[in-house]
């Protein structure tokens, strides 16, 4: 006697296009401002977390990719965006080998959410939460443990800052500006490594306008992705034109800058002449597309992640030849 077994085979996607996005987040997402409000508030908790805990950067970075990547694929929730932040944190000290003890965690957690003397049975259920939610972003992840593993912007915005021969200010400005980053979407589109470029051109060209960033970069020979960097660019441009009264730049300037205000992204967006970045797909091909019109069927009991699309294609041929 037989009986049949359900299976689902995904292919790892660790980068979408803005329309891709858009469409995942059509099903998850019902009301735009209280998630993005929410998203904001998220980033302040996870950030002080990481203070009091003396994380570096990275630990940040990837937390906030988890918790993004997340309601990608699943509803978001205004009463448990909080327990994805942390169960994001914790899956992030494991990512990049910032380890800390799990109770430490969400004992911080807990009072940074006004709760100062959890008892045990509250840490206990709390880390109940933490754990179920885990295995989901792993999930949202495709369990790509590629991505976030060794680059990262504020290590790649030193690391080019030295290879350019940019100054100690130049550098400090983009590390300013790569933290505003995190605020966005970017790091679902592109990689770190050219956001680490796009907030160090920013920069150049902000202190210095007369210069010729494309000879700087030319004569170290870099190979850029013009598309990544031109995404990440607008992206952050866009940002401090339209939400600078909100952004940690306006009260974190280096010393020895100028101020710079609202009026200074303009004038770049002005300069940078018509938006341009990664080539998207129409709405009808990514309507044609499973991966982003069905919803992810969590009660299937066996979902195989793959890293390489050749694998699909070779289990869809083996299934067509029994077929």
């Amino acid at each position: 006697m037989t009986s049949k077994f359900d299976t689902q085979l995904l292919l790892s996607r660790p980068y979408l296009t803005k329309r891709q996005l858009q469409r995942l987040q059509k099903d998850n997402i019902a009301d735009r401002r209280t998630y993005n409000q929410k998203t904001l508030a998220v980033i302040k908790f996870i950030s002080e977390i990481c203070v009091q805990l003396n994380f570096p950067r990275r630990t940040l970075e990837t937390a906030i990719y988890f918790y993004q990547r997340y309601h990608v694929f699943n509803r978001f929730e205004t009463e448990q965006c909080y327990t994805v932040a942390t169960s994001s944190l914790l899956l992030s000290c494991k990512q990049v080998e910032t380890i800390k003890k799990v109770n430490e965690i969400c004992s911080v957690s807990l009072r940074l959410r006004n709760v100062p003397k959890a008892s045990g049975d509250m840490i206990d259920n709390f880390k109940k939460g933490v754990f179920q939610i885990e295995l989901r972003i792993l999930e949202a992840c495709s369990f790509d443990y590629r991505i976030n593993n060794f680059v990262h912007i504020d290590e790649y915005v030193v690391k080019f800052g030295k290879l350019l021969s940019l100054d100690y200010r130049l550098c400090m400005l983009a590390w300013v500006i790569a933290y505003d980053v995190l605020k966005l979407e970017t790091l679902l589109k592109v990689p770190q490594h050219a956001i680490a470029l796009a907030v160090l051109k920013i920069a150049y060209q902000l202190l210095s306008p007369e210069g010729d960033w494309l000879r700087i970069v030319r004569e170290k020979k870099l190979e850029i992705d013009d598309y990544s960097l031109n995404e990440a660019y607008f992206d952050i441009v866009n940002f401090y034109i339209n939400s600078f009264d909100i952004c940690d730049l306006k009260g974190n300037q280096p010393d020895g800058t100028n101020p710079l205000g609202l009026q200074d992204f303009i004038n770049l967006k002005k300069i940078a002449g018509p938006e341009s970045g990664l080539q998207d797909f129409s709405e009808s091909d990514i309507e044609l597309d499973p991966y982003f019109t069905s919803q992810r069927d969590y009660s299937v009991r066996e979902r195989r992640y793959v890293l390489s699309p050749q694998l699909v294609m070779d289990e869809a041929a083996s299934m067509q030849k029994k077929s």
